[in-house]
């Protein structure tokens, strides 16, 4: 049997069959917020493409944010409070002398292999990060403070032993410090094993360009897992079902994306790409403060914003010419009319009520006395002054702040000077060949909350010490703060700062936040420095 079609029903047939497509690809297309909702996968901008997972050579917080979800350490942060809580170890006690810290591992602890995570793996992970060849610049904020771990980074110990890091047995680490420490459980925060077998599997364990970090290659024991890396394109991580407490994990995947462009991201975020961005556009701040229920967060992230002196580099080896550009800046007018919010003027390099101490010393706008100073030092009016750069990183946010400054010094000291903007990587191998003459920075107390964090690093031959500066009074002052006498640190630590703001080797800008756009589907974010790295406690619903 046949079936026969007239012209006129298989032309009214077409046309179904047309409009039925045409409905089809007028759907509305799922968004990849929509589809992480459905999902549980989590997208998130990450401004730039981390230099390293490798937790003991990370350095920024593009990196932090990542290594936070694949490891975890002995203690970590309260969400709210920023207090120690149990990590790996489930209790701890702290010998009456302040000197000696045992750690009681949990039993369940596990490697994303499914192997047990032990106390030989925090032994061996601070052995690997205190190698000279590695150069790792953790210790400084992380394992100075134990006995024998500075000399024997500095290659002047090759014995480890002489560091007082021991494992009496597979669930005890034992810490014996050089001198009391206060803070040092927040310390200890960054402070992750490594799996020994998945280092060397790739190469010597002190080697810097050991591929062990690598998907595929990495065995963490933190709440994910990394699944995939693609340059330039994104970072995924996904559950890590060995994990201790896997069930409490809310994600099931989190995507980095690297977009350096905060415009590009605000607009991906705006269309549904994204669930969170790493920063805002300065154009938009104003408008996201004014909406009622704006995705706008801010967190006090406790970091200042500043520049780098190049003191050993003409003209700013003379004293006289870096206070007259540190006082020469209006920091609230950067601050209110060039940041536009969230941000406070920085007086003083470290942050108010750091630790419970807050700086009597401080640094103000005085154009009258800058450019008295700045005529001194043989450059009236501005005439003669050298040709200097200030280097920055190649983002909209850097150099908006870059231009103000640049602005301020013409403007008050008839002073030009040249900007010089190069990529995050780049202007870091810059910093440490010191090739600038002023340089971005910025430093959040990312561990532990104490005035020695941004004080401490400015020292003689600090690892982070990037003006190359030298001050014996000031060195003698940061030592002194090692006593459990609170009024003595207090009063070392107040005359540090003051020699510091005197000697300039770094131009307090601002105190920083944390500026992101957030779905109202994400859940678990708290407004508090480090919450955004607990990326146990995230989710998103429908």
């Amino acid at each position: 049997m046949s079936i026969l079609f007239s012209p006129s029903a298989l032309l009214h047939a077409l046309a179904a069959l047309v409009l039925v497509a045409m409905a089809a690809g007028c759907a509305p297309r799922e968004t990849k917020v929509e589809r992480g909702n459905r999902e549980g996968i989590l997208f998130r901008g990450n401004s730039t493409e981390p230099e390293s997972l490798d937790p003991y050579l990370v350095r920024g917080q593009v990196e932090w944010t990542i290594v936070g979800g694949l490891f975890e350490g002995l203690v970590r942060p309260d969400a709210a409070t920023l207090e120690a809580r149990p990590g790996v170890a489930e209790r701890w006690e702290v010998s009456e002398d302040g000197l000696t810290y045992t750690f009681h591992l949990r039993d369940d602890a596990r490697w994303s292999d499914g192997s047990a995570v032990t106390a030989r793996d925090f032994v061996w992970g601070a052995r690997r990060m205190l190698s000279p060849r590695l150069g790792s610049a953790h210790p400084e904020n992380n394992l100075f403070f134990v006995r024998g771990a500075r000399d024997y980074q500095g290659g002047r110990s090759a014995d480890f032993d002489t560091v007082g890091v021991k494992a009496p047995d597979a669930r005890t680490v034992i810490f014996e410090l050089e001198r009391p420490t206060p803070f040092f459980l927040s310390a200890l925060y960054l402070f992750f094993p490594t799996q020994q077998a998945a280092v060397e599997r790739h190469g010597a364990y002190d080697d810097r360009g050991n591929r062990w970090a690598r998907p595929g290659s990495l065995v963490g024991n933190g709440p994910f897992v990394l699944r995939r890396w693609s340059f330039g394109q994104r970072i995924e991580l996904v559950k890590n079902e060995h994990y201790r407490e896997a069930g409490a994990v809310k994600l099931n995947e989190i995507h980095f994306l690297p977009i350096d462009n905060a415009q590009v991201e605000e607009n991906a975020f705006r269309t549904g790409q994204l669930h969170m961005t790493a920063t805002v556009p300065f154009s938009r701040i104003e408008t996201y403060l004014a909406q009622a229920n704006s995705p706008l967060r801010q967190v006090d992230d406790r970091g200042v914003y500043f520049y780098s002196v190049n003191v050993n580099r003409p003209p700013m080896n003379d004293r006289r010419v870096r206070q007259a550009l540190a006082l020469a800046i209006d920091r609230e007018q950067l601050a209110r009319a060039v940041l536009r919010g969230g941000r406070e003027p920085a007086t003083s390099f470290t942050p108010r009520g750091m630790g419970g101490y807050t700086a009597r010393a401080s640094t103000s706008f005085d154009p009258e006395r800058a450019r008295a100073l700045l005529a001194e030092a043989g450059y009236p009016g501005g005439r003669g002054f050298p040709a200097v750069e200030v280097l920055f990183d190649s983002r909209e946010f850097h150099r908006v702040i870059a231009e103000a400054v640049q602005q301020m010094w013409r403007q008050h000291l008839g002073v030009v000077v040249t900007l010089r903007n190069e990529e995050t990587q780049v202007l870091i191998a810059s910093k440490n060949r010191k090739d600038f003459h002023l340089a971005r920075g910025s430093w959040n107390a990312t561990t532990y909350q104490d005035p020695f964090y941004f004080l401490g690093a400015w020292q003689t031959d600090a690892l982070f010490n990037e003006a190359g500066w030298s001050n014996a009074e000031f060195d003698r002052k940061i030592a002194a703060t090692w006593t459990a006498d609170a009024a003595a640190r207090e009063e070392a630590f107040q005359r540090a700062e003051e020699i510091f703001l005197e000697e300039v080797p770094a131009i307090p800008l601002f105190f920083s936040a944390q500026m992101h756009l957030v779905s109202p589907h994400v859940t678990g974010l708290l407004p508090k420095p480090f919450a955004d790295r607990r990326l146990e406690l995230l989710g998103v619903q429908p």
